[in-house]
């Protein structure tokens, strides 16, 4: 499906002093981020490479139907996509959305079900309600804390076609602020913290990229700007062009890309 990859990521926290050091440099007629050294933006590489991600194919857009939907009927369509209806107070409220919690109940009551003899009909059930998870903690998380948005059934209807849609498009431009972060430790030399030996069951490329600062997490506090919106703005403002990596993706890393990464 091209998900397995993000999975293994983790969870990346933000750094808002360096988030907000970067806004402030960013220029939206020209969507670069404006630098003492010239501009630079996140692309679509990025996405590939940090979060092993497609970033050709079909675009992610919410069919016109669904922008109508009652509540039932979106409860609707997940019973029948996913065999899974809550009731009661969990199915009373959140419009569109529904509650992670109740998802995760029904889930766990379910993995014990789940074998070499299982049929398909009931893996791709619970496959569905993963990937909801997926998307409201990774991909496409919101300000709710704990709801997550049932218009994606309409992308999980058919499994097989997931491949089909460029998600590293659609993260490219949801997930800005998560990405900043990972991308300036990669492309900026004075804010990229110590990356110690990697355990010895993890092998390179390690891909995706983002994964190594989740595996390195303790590392970040080394580097004295982490968390000092200050010292982050006198970074970029002092940076010159030996301190960014204009090139950071080697050919062998990029050679290395799974294939769903593009349908090219």
């Amino acid at each position: 499906m091209g998900f397995y990859r993000i999975f293994k990521i983790g969870r990346l926290q933000l750094d808002w002093s360096l988030i907000t050091a970067l806004i402030e440099r960013w220029r939206p007629e020209t969507h670069t981020f404006h630098l003492l050294i010239g501009e630079a933006t996140i692309t679509l590489q990025d996405v590939q490479v940090l979060y092993g991600l497609p970033a050709d194919g079909l675009a992610i857009e919410l069919p016109q139907y669904m922008r109508s939907m009652t509540r039932a009927q979106y409860l609707d369509l997940l019973q029948q996509f996913t065999g899974f209806r809550p009731y009661g107070e969990a199915a009373a409220s959140g419009g569109s959305r529904i509650s992670v919690t109740v998802i995760r109940q029904h889930l766990a009551v379910l993995h014990p079900d789940i074998t070499g003899e299982t049929k398909d009909l009931h893996i791709h059930r619970y496959t569905r309600l993963a990937l909801l998870l997926l998307f409201w903690g990774v991909l496409f998380p919101n300000t709710s804390g704990n709801l997550v948005s049932m218009r994606f059934l309409h992308h999980l209807q058919q499994l097989d076609k997931l491949p089909q849609y460029s998600w590293g498009a659609a993260v490219l431009d949801y997930l800005y602020k998560s990405m900043c972060r990972v991308w300036a430790w990669e492309w900026f030399l004075p804010l990229h913290p110590p990356l110690p030996a990697l355990p010895p069951d993890v092998s390179p490329p390690l891909l995706p990229l983002a994964r190594r600062w989740v595996l390195q997490r303790g590392n970040y506090r080394a580097i004295d700007a982490h968390h000092d919106l200050p010292l982050v703005r006198d970074v970029l403002d002092m940076l010159e062009a030996t301190h960014f990596i204009w090139t950071p993706y080697s050919d062998e890393l990029i050679a290395g890309l799974p294939d769903y990464c593009s349908i090219d």
